[in-house]
């Protein structure tokens, strides 16, 4: 066997691959993707594809590894490693120095979400000195799944309840990556801030989603609803119209998002709204 280790320049041969390896629970990792078609074209478009190495066996693919790089706060998400055989630690190990050293920026912290169905890239996660940082679900809603929405209550945020969904959200979110103004600065065609309110100009709930219509995605961002109006169905009505609102961009036709599996409420809420769950993830943390 003379196996050779390169980094990528095939990305149809690479994602037919991944394709078939991620489609399979014992060789599953997460955000990955799991059609060639979406996995071609996140390779077409992020960056992930300048640290993506691959091994080969001759002419047959057998292994593969990438790392997502989040520049900002110099971490990673780890694609793989996906080999073929399943079990050579060797092979994994190899790919992992390849990729690291193709890194152009630092990175301090790489993240593994494993499916816990994949014994081998836990292993291989321990061995990188990664700690388990507890389980998560991976959900998704279809869009031939929602059926109708209810939007009669639903509006586009609007200046006169700048007041009341500023201290809704610093009192629901107060150590957060975006702020209530940063939120209102970011609004835009693709970035919508989706409430509901009392007709007296307070809000009861509302939603903050990001589009991404080009890459076929969409996230919902924050979700709060206010304490004297919950438990009356509002935040699944929100979320719902959240996903109507996804499923307007012709090009969206699932989302997908992760709850942690101990966070029983959340994992109500998105299931009442429609989502589904597809996969139990293990996430792993490793520091340099």
């Amino acid at each position: 066997m003379n196996i050779r280790i390169c980094p990528l320049k095939a990305i149809e041969k690479l994602s037919l691959f991944l394709e078939e390896m991620n489609t399979v629970p014992e060789s599953h990792i997460g955000y990955c993707g799991e059609t060639k078609e979406e996995i071609a074209h996140t390779l077409y478009h992020a960056d992930i594809s300048k640290t993506f190495v691959v091994a080969y066996d001759e002419e047959k693919l057998i292994g593969a590894l990438g790392l997502d790089i989040d520049k900002e706060s110099k971490s990673a998400e780890v694609w793989g490693p996906f080999i073929k055989n399943g079990r050579d630690y060797q092979l994994a190990d190899r790919l992992w120095k390849k990729a690291n050293a193709l890194l152009t920026s630092e990175v301090n912290e790489f993240s593994f979400f494993v499916n816990i169905k994949n014994e081998f890239v836990q292993q291989f996660a321990i061995h990188k000195n990664a700690i388990n940082k507890g389980n998560h679900l991976l959900l998704k809603a279809f869009r031939n799944d929602l059926g109708e929405v209810d939007l009669a209550q639903i509006e586009s945020y609007d200046l006169a309840y700048k007041d009341s969904f500023m201290s809704l959200h610093e009192a629901t979110f107060p150590n957060t990556y975006y702020s209530a103004s940063e939120i209102i600065d970011r609004l835009s065609d693709h970035n919508q801030l989706l409430v509901i309110n009392d007709k007296e100009g307070r809000i009861k709930g509302y939603v903050y989603v990001e589009a991404n219509p080009e890459h076929k995605e969409g996230s919902i961002e924050y979700i709060a609803v206010a304490a004297d109006y919950q438990k009356q169905g509002i935040g699944t009505l929100l979320i719902r119209a959240a996903l109507s609102y996804f499923f307007s961009f012709k090009k969206i036709e699932e989302i997908s998002l992760c709850v942690a599996k101990e966070n029983d409420k959340a994992n109500r809420l998105y299931k009442a709204a429609g989502f589904k769950e597809i996969h139990e993830l293990i996430y792993y943390q490793a520091k340099e």
